[in-house]
């Protein structure tokens, strides 16, 4: 019997992600103040939500500059507007068909902030298809920031505001959002990674 090298494994996936060509969204993708939700999943293999409602909005951040924000019922596109604190979620799909389970591999990032004036938070958070952690990190900005994590089979990507490291009015409001193009995983890939994340919650503590 053959022992699989997940070392090996996931450096391979890594590699081939860093080769992979790179999507960006943009605030202007499509028409300011309307509801996004799986207008992109064919063409950048991305779907979008919130928390309390089923869209995010493309919309101005500050003056001149335009990004993405998430909803909340008293705050959405039909009032003409978006709500700069609300988490915005995005599900990666296959671009072939728009609605098969995707992951991304490698790294994803985003320019997050805001016009300044404040210490804002932001935590980004990254799922398997399992609806595990993958990786996640926190980030701090007073304007437009960078930030990114990287990991392996990440379906999906999640936003929250941070105000307990950031101030009462720290926002979600992002840009230039860029990932790896999303893939369906082979099944081998799949099983190397279980049992790599099965490892590592087995394993002592010193």
């Amino acid at each position: 019997m053959k022992h699989l090298n997940f070392s090996a494994a996931i450096a391979a996936l890594l590699a081939a992600a860093s080769a992979s060509h790179a999507i960006i969204v943009q605030g202007t993708e499509l028409s300011p103040y309307i509801a996004v939700t799986n207008q992109l999943a064919m063409s950048h293999g991305a779907k979008f939500s919130s928390l309390n409602n089923p869209f995010v909005t493309f919309t101005e951040l500050i003056p001149g500059t335009w990004g993405i924000q998430g909803t909340e019922p008293w705050a959405n596109p039909i009032g003409g507007y978006s709500w700069y604190s609300s988490p915005i979620f995005v599900d990666f799909v296959d671009p072939a068909d728009g609605t098969t389970p995707a992951v991304v591999n490698g790294t994803i990032s985003a320019m997050w902030g805001d016009g300044g004036g404040d210490l804002d938070g932001v935590d980004m958070r990254a799922y398997d298809l399992s609806n595990n952690l993958v990786t996640s990190g926190t980030f701090t900005g007073v304007t437009f920031t960078q930030i990114q994590v990287t990991g392996v089979g990440i379906h999906r990507i999640e936003f929250w505001a941070n105000t307990m490291v950031g101030g009462p009015n720290s926002d979600t409001g992002l840009d230039w959002l860029s990932y790896p193009t999303p893939s369906i995983p082979a099944p081998g890939a799949v099983a190397a990674l279980a049992v790599v994340a099965v490892s590592r919650l087995r394993r002592p503590r010193r």
